[in-house]
């Protein structure tokens, strides 16, 4: 099922908050963004999320789902791995600001794109890279053409998703990383306070590097955890 040698795979991962703590402070440093969330922002995610709609303010809404778009959310950590000739991993994290955080990815994808890589992540087809290239964009930087563009043809994207390699070309069905995982027997070693569903509350609320390089260490266990889930496929 993998045909791609696991060794020229750069595996990636990021972890996103909204691109401000709360409504106020958008509104305060952004305006036009701000009436661009009360007019189609927040409609979208009421839409996608009707469960919350009696419950949820508008800043309910921004500090739960703004990260999920990368025009109200920003990048806070991407994780990257590599699997090494002796099956040991080789990891690196870059985080803290964001325009940082995207200038190190640059250079990474401009030098694996080189040696012939394709990048691995779950779900990063429709999330992880289309979300680092509207940033790259908005930071002005180029975007390295490793990144699926509309000038790609789909099966020509150098790219190993391995929630589409869980689906059989199938829409339906669960396909998180977490539940692939436990169904193939692979550890998953989440269970600390950092959690996707409260990664924007944490990383505004944080007070030390160690909060910070708390979200770092979660980005990571899912590229790890990737890099097994692939390895395991690999040897079927």
């Amino acid at each position: 099922m993998v045909k791609e040698d696991i060794h020229k795979l750069l595996f990636l991962d990021i972890e996103t908050v909204g691109s401000y703590s709360d409504l106020d402070d958008l509104h305060s440093e952004d305006k036009q963004l701000y009436e661009i969330w009360e007019e189609v922002g927040l409609p979208y995610f009421k839409r996608h999320y009707p469960e919350h709609v009696d419950e949820y303010t508008s800043d309910d809404y921004y500090k739960k789902y703004s990260a999920l778009l990368p025009e109200f959310g920003r990048i806070v950590c991407i994780s990257v791995g590599f699997i090494l000739p002796d099956g040991k991993h080789k990891l690196d994290s870059f985080y803290g600001e964001e325009l940082g955080i995207l200038e190190n990815l640059q250079k990474l994808l401009v030098r694996v794109d080189k040696m012939g890589f394709s990048i691995c992540g779950h779900n990063i087809k429709n999330f992880d890279l289309p979300y680092i290239g509207k940033r790259l964009l908005i930071h002005d930087l180029s975007v390295p053409s490793i990144i699926p563009n509309h000038n790609i043809k789909p099966w020509e994207t150098r790219t190993l998703d391995t929630k589409e390699l869980w689906n059989f070309n199938s829409f339906k069905g669960l396909s998180s990383l977490q539940l692939v995982c436990a169904c193939m027997g692979i550890k998953n070693p989440k269970g600390g306070v950092v959690k996707g569903s409260n990664m924007h509350n944490f990383y505004y609320n944080s007070n030390s590097e160690d909060d910070i390089k708390q979200i770092k260490n979660y980005c990571e266990e899912d590229v790890i955890t990737t890099m097994e889930l692939v390895k395991k496929v690999k040897e079927l």
